[in-house]
């Protein structure tokens, strides 16, 4: 015993007196500028990397926090730390996207790092520079070097051995994350120009593009939106239009999407029994006029339905005094509401006032794309004015997209979705839904909507569901959170709760919404349009302070909106 303590001992000892050598002789930057790079390595780098690796490595980042255990971020035999490309966008507040597994393109600001797949090497702000640590795809993950990140964007990095901790902090915090103009043409991420004909489905081809441009270009698709219009829940025609909710709790039901070539468009018809090709887990909806907002999630995410009034809406022509057929620009400024939908691809922040036929006060505009065809505008492109009445008041974003074997099943009752609201004129109130599992599970996640801004939630499992006095006999919660925007988003468990076939759960929500006074999200008949809602297909309930229960479909006449996912319990589970 004596003597393998004195081995490790001694072993210690030896990587801690080349750590200190290392950090003498290897320079902070493993890339290099203008020449081939030129690093100290040692055998005992992968010694150190496997000491580092076997405990739980954690990256303080700004104000995030990355771990080894739950993030997947691990150090390379280089001492380069590693962190998954998923993780990378919204850790660094950059867009990152693959293309043709030939590079990964990472952008923030004025900055492009491209960081090749194949060849040790990398392109900072167009400059080729030769990188030590190779992007790595480790059980069907992409993992980024953290390095070349740092050093191009600006951030200070330092690993302590002792506590197995990455600092990695912006040189500029306050430092814009944006450029100044950004195009989807330019970066390879705008679909194909969609015409809509006669028919009233500009807000599906909006909602498909946005969704499409989301998913680009790893994964170039061409959705149907013959589906999305005549295969959902509402009573609605082709030729009656739509909006946005409409295409949330479609994609959101896991109804769709269905590609184009399943089911095409203008026949009028759609065809049964196609199973959505992705799952829809996360939409944001941004506020009214939140142009930073707006861009930032071009940036990051994909194409934002938007929406402006379209006085030429009939003749789809583009012929009115409000746009300048010359430069392909739109400015509105009046009372009319919004009449068509169209998706933002971009932007221009200096784009001439002059080329609007409008009295405005600056320059600026969007960059969109339009479903009247490719000869509308710039081959179906056109710039709308920042100073439009219209323009970006009513924003959609899809921001989680998964393959359509995420999870199992969904069980829910909101086949219309987000139709109105629910509560007691506080800010905080608890909703919960009962559901009874099919077959052997595991709950792995839930899914609900943040009616507002700053919406912090908690998370409940009440696994023994008798009747509504269980809803008040619930443990800790399993989950907690807050996200910025309105929207719909899915809460996956950290641990997943098993249930038995037959056995009646529920799940327990409590949300509190800043400055609202009904936060809780529910779906029933409004109009001709929602009059399909259905209320004896679920049990769901809401309450105050969670101690006191009542039936949302006996006393309120709806179905709170809340979703709940599960996979199946295998053999040796």
């Amino acid at each position: 015993m004596k003597k393998n303590v004195l081995i490790y001992t001694s072993l210690i000892l030896l990587i801690i007196g080349f750590i200190v050598t290392y950090h003498a002789v290897v320079p902070k930057g493993h890339i290099q500028k203008n020449k081939k790079a030129q690093v100290y390595t040692s055998e005992w780098n992968g010694t150190i990397s496997s000491v580092i690796n076997q405990a739980t490595i954690v990256a303080n980042i700004d104000s995030k926090q990355l771990k080894s255990t739950t993030n997947g971020i691990f150090m390379s035999d280089t001492l380069t730390l590693m962190i998954p490309i998923r993780q990378i966008r919204d850790t660094f507040d950059c867009s990152v996207r693959e293309y043709n597994d030939d590079f990964i393109l990472i952008e923030k600001g004025s900055n492009k790092i491209k960081l090749y797949t194949q060849a040790r090497k990398c392109e900072i702000n167009g400059e080729i520079r030769e990188a030590i640590t190779n992007v790595e795809e480790l059980n069907g993950t992409t993992y980024v070097p953290v390095d070349v990140i740092c050093q191009t964007f600006g951030y200070q990095y330092n690993f302590d051995m002792k506590l197995n901790q990455a600092s990695i902090i912006s040189d500029n915090l306050e430092a814009r994350s944006i450029p100044y103009k950004y195009n989807y043409e330019d970066e390879g991420r705008v679909p194909t120009v969609s015409n809509q004909g006669s028919l009233g489905t500009c807000w599906a081809f909006a909602s498909l593009t946005a969704l499409e441009s989301s998913l680009m270009p790893e994964e170039p698709y061409s959705f149907s939106v013959d589906h999305m219009s005549l295969a959902n829940s509402f009573n609605l025609g082709q030729e009656s239009g739509g909006d946005y909710a409409m295409s949330m709790a479609y994609l959101l039901a896991w109804q769709g999407p269905v590609l184009e070539k399943d089911d095409p468009y203008g026949d009028g018809v759609t065809t049964d029994g196609l199973e959505a090709v992705k799952h829809v887990q996360e939409i944001q909806i941004i506020e009214s006029k939140d142009f930073e907002t707006i861009k930032k999630m071009i940036f990051k995410y994909g194409g934002v339905q938007s929406s402006f009034y379209a006085s030429s809406l009939n003749s789809h022509t583009g012929n009115t005094k409000y746009y300048n057929a010359q430069t392909n620009s739109y400015c509105y400024i009046g009372n009319q509401k919004p009449n068509h939908d169209i998706v933002i691809i971009g932007w221009d922040d200096n784009y001439p006032m002059e080329n609007f036929n409008a009295d405005i006060e600056g320059d600026g505009a969007f960059i969109c794309r339009n479903s009247w065809g490719s000869d509308f505008g710039n081959n179906g492109d056109f710039y709308i004015s920042y100073y439009d009445t219209n323009i970006g008041v009513h924003n959609v974003v899809y921001t989680r997209v998964d393959d359509n074997e995420n999870y199992d099943r969904i069980y829910q009752t909101d086949l219309c979705g987000y139709v109105g609201q629910l509560g007691y004129g506080e800010e905080s109130a608890y909703f919960a839904n009962a559901y009874t599992a099919k077959e052997d599970e595991k709950i792995m996640a839930v899914g609900f909507y943040a009616t507002g801004i700053d919406t912090e939630y908690s998370v409940y499992i009440c696994e023994n569901f008798q009747d509504i006095s269980s809803l008040s006999k619930r443990s800790e919660p399993v989950m907690t959170g807050k996200v910025k925007n309105s929207g719909f988003y899915t809460v996956d468990l950290d641990n997943s709760v098993t249930v038995k076939e037959g056995q009646k759960y529920a799940v327990i929500i409590r949300i509190k919404t800043p400055n609202s006074g009904r936060p809780v999200a529910v779906e029933y008949a409004y109009n001709e349009q929602t009059s399909s809602v259905i209320l004896d297909d679920g049990e769901g309930y809401v309450s105050l302070k969670g101690i006191t229960w009542e039936n949302t479909e006996e006393k309120n006449g709806c179905n709170v909106c809340l979703k709940v996912y599960t996979d199946k319990l295998t053999a040796n589970q």
